[in-house]
């Protein structure tokens, strides 16, 4: 092996490696353009041993109709509607069928009040369109909160292609339809 060789599979390697690094990240790469799409965050683990205790996202404006799901022994907020896991209303309810219009996205999804061990991974899952159109790369950005005031913001975003940053915004590119 030639040491260019060598170096373009440590560098493929470190390249594949890189997601699974990530601590906050969405379980797909792509969506397609004009779609409703089940998007979920990962969230691998705590902030510095400390158990996550609310997670807090924010909705890139090109969406339409983001809708978070309920997870249990949590509650979660949109745009100003709370509900508790298995519990109250559907409001905050924006997305319609049929061909009819899409609500705005709320600004924010949270879900808070529930507790995440270190040890442990879950997810959080919104339903969203995707804009009609491809080509665009949205960003979700993500505040981690966990038990003693620790917080984790996933909100960097690599200046260069192949840049490492320390907490990565979870990314998600919009794709033609197929």
């Amino acid at each position: 092996m030639t040491l260019r060789s060598i170096t373009a599979a440590l560098a493929l390697a470190a390249g594949l490696a890189a997601p699974a690094a990530a601590h906050v990240v969405l379980d797909q790469a792509e969506a397609p353009a004009g779609s409703y799409v089940r998007l979920a965050i990962r969230v691998g683990h705590g902030c510095g041993g400390a158990a996550t205790t609310a997670l807090r996202i924010t909705v890139p404006p090109e969406l339409q109709g983001a809708r978070p799901m309920p997870h249990p022994g949590w509650t979660v907020s949109a745009g100003g509607a709370e509900e508790r896991a298995g519990h109250g209303s559907h409001a905050g309810h924006a997305a319609h069928h049929g061909g009819h219009h899409a609500a705005a996205s709320p600004g924010e999804i949270a879900w808070t009040g529930g507790r995440l061990d270190d040890a442990f991974f879950d997810e959080f899952v919104l339903l969203v369109r995707t804009p009609a159109e491809a080509g665009g790369v949205l960003a979700f950005p993500v505040v981690q909160e966990c038990e003693g005031g620790k917080v984790a913001r996933w909100v960097e975003r690599a200046a260069n292609p192949g840049e490492r940053v320390a907490y990565p915004v979870p990314l998600l590119r919009v794709v033609p339809k197929r």
